[in-house]
């Protein structure tokens, strides 16, 4: 195995502490989370890979969506997310659902899938290598989902970026594109939605692989 870089070695740490964190203190990503595996679309049978899928929050309705004939595919870099993803599919006894540990610029995987999830992950998004090698375990036509924050550029929102420019610090090693998080996506999908959420401190990007 490949010994980790400096800057993975700052993500595991920063997510150490994370992992510990009980599902409840972030409530309110619960709707958002519901709403970006319905924009994957997908069907019965069908493959998805959650690219950053930290202690699992969104495998109850990816498991749901792909049924028990379909395969959820979950990757982290963190040893104690993987682990607290791990312990949740345990307990609701998912058999169609695989954990790796891995980051995300060194993913290998056999299969194809139809979804791609991003969920509050900038670290990947701002990653040139990260987006590519996650891009490419995707089918022809199939479905890219990001849900994460970002810096507001219009009013009211740009009155909160202080707030946000400190969640960014605490949460990820990436300061890059803090405004226009989805800039490398967009470059490899051209055909890229993206739409401010609320106050636009955070945003939902669906885009399709051509």
């Amino acid at each position: 195995m490949t010994a980790p870089s400096p800057t993975h070695l700052r993500i595991i740490e920063r997510y150490r502490r994370i992992a510990a964190l009980p599902d409840a203190l972030f409530f309110f990503t619960f709707p958002l989370r519901k709403q970006a595996v319905a924009q994957l679309q997908l069907t019965p049978g069908g493959r998805v890979l959650e690219v950053g899928c930290g202690s699992g929050a969104n495998f109850a309705s990816l498991v749901r969506a792909v049924g028990p004939e379909g395969q959820v595919v979950g990757v982290d870099i963190s040893p104690e997310m993987v682990a607290a993803a791990r312990a949740r599919v345990q307990r609701h006894g998912w058999s169609n659902v695989q954990l790796i540990e891995s980051p995300a610029e060194n993913l290998q995987l056999a299969a194809r899938f139809d979804g791609l999830l991003l969920f509050a992950m900038h670290d990947v998004l701002t990653s040139e290598a990260a987006v590519t090698r996650s891009l490419s375990h995707l089918r022809t036509g199939g479905r890219v989902v990001v849900v994460s924050p970002a810096l507001a550029d219009q009013l009211p929102g740009r009155l909160l970026n202080p707030l946000a420019a400190f969640a960014f610090r605490r949460f990820s090693v990436s300061q890059a594109d803090r405004f226009q998080p989805w800039r490398l996506l967009a470059q490899h999908l051209p055909g890229l939605s993206v739409k401010r959420i609320g106050p636009g401190l955070l945003f939902l990007a669906v885009g399709q692989k051509e």
